[in-house]
C-alpha cells in the first residue's frame, strides 16, 4: 500500500532526513514542547484491520525511519495482493514523526486512540521506549524492528517483563556477549582494547557487556578501555595509548563514520589489530576512507536475502537499507499470522470493549507464535525478544580494491 495522505511531501522530507543523518549520528535532537506528528486518515475505514507504523521520516533518525517505513509497505501490500486476513484488507496507518521521542509518543497516543490493533516501530530505542510506554499503559502490541536497547521489553526497576513490547533483533547485550565469544574462541584473542563514544547509550551498553564477558584474568584475557565524545574525529591520542597496549582485538561499537575514520589513522600509524564492530557499522560506506591493516568484522541483525533487496532497489531507486526495512517487514507478518489466527473478526471486535478484548487476544497470539519470515524462523522468549543470534560479516577487499562485507557465518541461536 503506497502512502497516500503526505506522499506529496515524500521529496522533502527525504532531503531533510538526509542533512541531518541516520539512526546512528551523535547529534542531539534539540528540545520542542510541541510534538511533530503528521497524521493519516481513514485509520479503520472501509472494515479493514488497521495496525500502525510509527516512524520518523524528519530529523537524525529519518533515513532508518523512511528505510523501516518502506519495509512494512511492502509487507502490507503483499498480504492484500494475497487475500488479506480471513477476509478483510489490513490497513496500514502511517504516523510520520520527527526524531524526538516527545513525537513518538504522541503518535502512539493518537494511533492508540484511533483504534489500531497493533503498532509497528520504531528504529530507534530511544523512540521505541516513548512507544512503549504507551503501548504498555494501554494494553497494545508493539513489534519494533531494529531497537536493540535490552531494558525496552523489559522494566529495569523491577526486572519484570513488559508483555506487550516486542523486538524483531537481538539486543545490545546479546551482540557484545557474542562478539566476546567470537573473539576468544575463534580469533584466540587475550588482550583486547574498547573504544566506544562515552554519552551515547547504544555504544556505552555494547562496550560494558563486550568487557564483561572478554575479561578473565583466570584465563590470561585483559581488556583496557577507551573513549571518544560525540563528533569527535581526531582519534589518534586514543590510538596511540591503544597502540602501546598491543591488543589483539580492538572493539569499536560506534557508528560506521567513527569507524571508518579510527581505521584510516589506524593505518597511518601502523596500528595492527583485528576490528571489531556491531550493527551500525552496516553501511556501503564502511571503510571508503581507509580500511585497517588487520582483519575487520562486525555483526548485523539479519542474513540478507537477495530477493527482498532486489525488490527494494528497484521499488525505491536505493541500495538495500539493510535490516531495518526486511525486519519491519517481517514485523508486519508476524502481527498478520497472529491475526489469523483469531479467525474472522466482527464489526464488534474492532471497537469499544471488544476492541481491548482483540488487543489482548492479539498480544498473546504473537507470544506463541512460530513464523517462517523473510529472516528465517521467528518466535520469542518471555521477555518479547526475538529468540536468535546475529549474522557475522567479514569486510575485505573487492576486486576493485574497495572494501566489502561478505557474511561468514552466524553467530548465537539460528
Amino acid at each position: 500500500m503506497r502512502p497516500r495522505a503526505w506522499s506529496g511531501f515524500a521529496p522533502l522530507l527525504l532531503a531533510l532526513a538526509c542533512t541531518n543523518g541516520g539512526e546512528r549520528n551523535g547529534a542531539k535532537t534539540p528540545e520542542r514542547s510541541d510534538p511533530l506528528v503528521l497524521t493519516p486518515r481513514e485509520i479503520g475505514a472501509g472494515g479493514a484491520l488497521p495496525i500502525a507504523a510509527v516512524f520518523p521520516t524528519l530529523g537524525r533518525y529519518a533515513v532508518s525511519g523512511l528505510q523501516s517505513l518502506r519495509g512494512a509497505q511492502f509487507a502490507v501490500e503483499d498480504i492484500n495482493r494475497a487475500g488479506g486476513v480471513n477476509g478483510r484488507r489490513l490497513r496500514l496507518a502511517e504516523y510520520r514523526t520527527g526524531s524526538y521521542f516527545v513525537d513518538a509518543r504522541e503518535a502512539a497516543e493518537l494511533a492508540v486512540r484511533g483504534g489500531v490493533l497493533a503498532i509497528v516501530g520504531s528504529n530507534s530505542s530511544e523512540l521505541s521506549a516513548a512507544v512503549a510506554e504507551e503501548a504498555e499503559a494501554r494494553g497494545v502490541l508493539q513489534v519494533t524492528n531494529v531497537s536493540t536497547a535490552a531494558d525496552l521489553t523489559f522494566d529495569p526497576k523491577t526486572g519484570r517483563a513488559r508483555p506487550f513490547v516486542f523486538r524483531m533483533c537481538a539486543s545490545d547485550e546479546v551482540m557484545g556477549a557474542l562478539l566476546a565469544q567470537f573473539a576468544v574462541e575463534k580469533l584466540g584473542a587475550r588482550r583486547a582494547a574498547v573504544l566506544f563514544e562515552i554519552g551515547r547509550t547504544y555504544s556505552a551498553r555494547l562496550a560494558r557487556t563486550f568487557t564483561a564477558r572478554f575479561r578473565d584474568p583466570s584465563a590470561g584475557r585483559e581488556v583496557a578501555e577507551f573513549y571518544y565524545l560525540a563528533l569527535e574525529t581526531d582519534f589518534r591520542p586514543q590510538l596511540r595509548r591503544i597502540q602501546e597496549y598491543h591488543p589483539d582485538v580492538i572493539f569499536l561499537p560506534g557508528s560506521f563514520p567513527d569507524a571508518t575514520l579510527v581505521a584510516a589513522q589506524s593505518r597511518a600509524m601502523g596500528l595492527r589489530a583485528r576490528f571489531l564492530g556491531g550493527d551500525a557499522w552496516s553501511s556501503p560506506l564502511l571503510f571508503q576512507r581507509g580500511a585497517p591493516l588487520g582483519e575487520a568484522y562486525y555483526v548485523e541483525l539479519c542474513s540478507p536475502s537477495p530477493e527482498f533487496e532486489r525488490r527494494y532497489e528497484k521499488a525505491v531507486g536505493a541500495e538495500p537499507p539493510g535490516c531495518r526495512a526486511v525486519l519491519a517487514y517481517d514485523a508486519v507478518h508476524v502481527i498478520a499470522h497472529a491475526l489469523s489466527g483469531l479467525g474472522r473478526l466482527a464489526d464488534a471486535a474492532l471497537g469499544g470493549e471488544g476492541l481491548a478484548a482483540t488487543r489482548r487476544r492479539l498480544r498473546d497470539a504473537v507470544a506463541g507464535s512460530e513464523v517462517d519470515g523473510v529472516t528465517g524462523r521467528i518466535r520469542f522468549d518471555a521477555f518479547g525478544n526475538r529468540r536468535q543470534g546475529v549474522a557475522l560479516y567479514a569486510v575485505e577487499a573487492g576486486p576493485d580494491g574497495r572494501p566489502r562485507a561478505l557474511v561468514r557465518g552466524w553467530l548465537g541461536e539460528p
